[in-house]
């Protein structure tokens, strides 16, 4: 196993776990993001001419709700960038662990001696 090989392999992990993230959070963001947008413009509308024109409070109530999901949607996406990197990096450590027993072993160290996942930190 050479350099290029491990590089090549590295960048296929690297491309197929960021991708694979990116779709993940890109749909979820205009998905989620949509209903905040049809809830807020529902709300503009009650407030300008529905049931909610004079009705303070529970137009109060209906924002607070509208506020609740825009930070929950915040989290959500957070929450899935962590995992995103977390799976980035569990693919590039497994990779280089990969890459590490071939190597070792093609040098005649044991196999039972390299476990086949990477050791944790």
């Amino acid at each position: 196993m050479d350099a290029s090989t491990i590089f090549a392999d590295l960048q296929a992990a690297l491309k197929g776990e960021l991708g694979a993230g990116y779709s993940t959070i890109s749909s979820f963001i205009e998905r989620q993001g949509r209903l905040l947008a049809d809830q807020a413009a529902f709300l503009a509308e009650q407030r300008a001419t529905g049931s909610l024109r004079d009705n303070d409070a529970l137009f109060e109530h209906f924002l607070d709700g509208l506020k609740t999901n825009a930070l929950n949607l915040t989290h959500h996406v957070a929450e899935l960038t962590a995992l995103t990197i977390e799976k980035t990096w569990n693919a590039v450590a497994n990779v280089l662990w990969g890459a590490i027993r071939t190597i070792m072993s093609a040098a005649g160290v044991p196999a039972a001696l390299l476990p086949a996942t990477p050791p944790s930190v």
